[in-house]
């Protein structure tokens, strides 16, 4: 393990808590019949050593907010910030995006989260052009504006009720490269709208996480942590065969198994006193529930070897 902190870098990485996220369990669909309980994947995560916990898709966790509430407390976890993930970019899913935003942000000021994540999630055109920023499509000048208009409009009935919402950029959706990134920081203000970072997606659409780190220093609230296989990356990249298919074949790895320089990136976070939740991720088929608890428990080992 390189050494590269100082002792105040130590001082602010044990700041730094440390959640995981239902899609380490394979979990993208609410309601499927083979995903594993929500109880289960509370259980495996405390198991792991880990203080928090996403609440993944919409409607995965019950809705019964005192179960919910009193379950977390018996596992001694955190729900740190719930997910809205839609297709922000199609004007026509506007209606069901604002359904979904006032469940999630109920639940959360139920059970006293406050942190809402909010995503555009990959879709058919973008899906092919994941890592091609060059080449990929964009949206026209208004298509961004009626996307960036439904955020304003889930962060806004977030802010009502005391939920902070949270841009999450996302490989495969239209919120992914550099300028489109730019384009919804620069259009709405801090004050209603801060950013999630994802150190795997940075790096699977060619951007420099630390760098992206340090230049939204001042809207950066949140980070997700994954590891990426750079052979299945470039596999990935040469077949274009979108980011959910590169994640069945293998794409995420434990944390300090993989191709990204996780040392660089937390020197980033120390150089801007980060002292926000540090979200574990590793997607991959439900099928592969089986092994989640094992690479958990690494990646957690990990950071602990990093002082987190």
């Amino acid at each position: 393990m390189p050494s590269f902190c100082s002792l105040s870098c130590k001082d602010v990485l044990m700041t730094m808590k440390v959640a995981c996220a239902p899609c380490c369990w394979g979990i993208e669909q609410a309601k499927l019949e083979q995903n594993p309980s929500w109880g289960k994947i509370l259980f495996e995560a405390q198991s792991a050593g880990y203080r928090g916990i996403e609440l993944g898709p919409v409607g995965f966790f019950p809705s019964d907010t005192d179960m919910l509430r009193s379950a977390l407390k018996i596992r001694g976890v955190q729900a740190c910030a719930g997910n809205l993930h839609g297709e922000f970019s199609k004007p026509s899913e506007k209606d069901t995006i604002l359904q979904e935003a006032e469940l999630v942000i109920k639940q959360l000021k139920a059970i006293g989260a406050e942190k809402l994540i909010m995503m555009d999630k990959a879709n058919a055109v973008r899906d092919a052009y994941v890592g091609h920023s060059v080449i990929a499509p964009r949206l026209s000048y208004q298509q961004q504006n009626a996307m960036i208009e439904t955020m304003v409009a889930v962060a806004s009935l977030a802010k009502e009720q005391g939920i902070r919402t949270l841009l999450h950029p996302s490989s495969g959706g239209y919120v992914a490269f550099s300028d489109e990134i730019a384009a919804v920081m620069n259009a709405t203000p801090p004050e209603l709208l801060g950013l999630c970072l994802d150190v795997g997606h940075l790096f699977i659409d060619g951007m420099n996480p630390e760098e992206y780190i340090r230049r939204y220093a001042d809207r950066l609230e949140h980070l997700h942590v994954k590891d990426i296989d750079g052979q299945q990356l470039h596999n990935a990249l040469r077949d274009r065969c979108g980011i959910s298919q590169a994640y069945t074949k293998g794409l995420t790895r434990p944390l300090g198994q993989g191709d990204i320089h996780y040392a660089e990136v937390f020197q980033a976070l120390e150089d801007i006193q980060y002292d926000g939740w540090i979200v574990v991720e590793q997607e991959r088929p439900v099928i592969q529930a089986g092994k989640v608890q094992a690479d958990l428990a690494k990646s957690r080992a990990y950071l602990a070897e990093l002082g987190v």
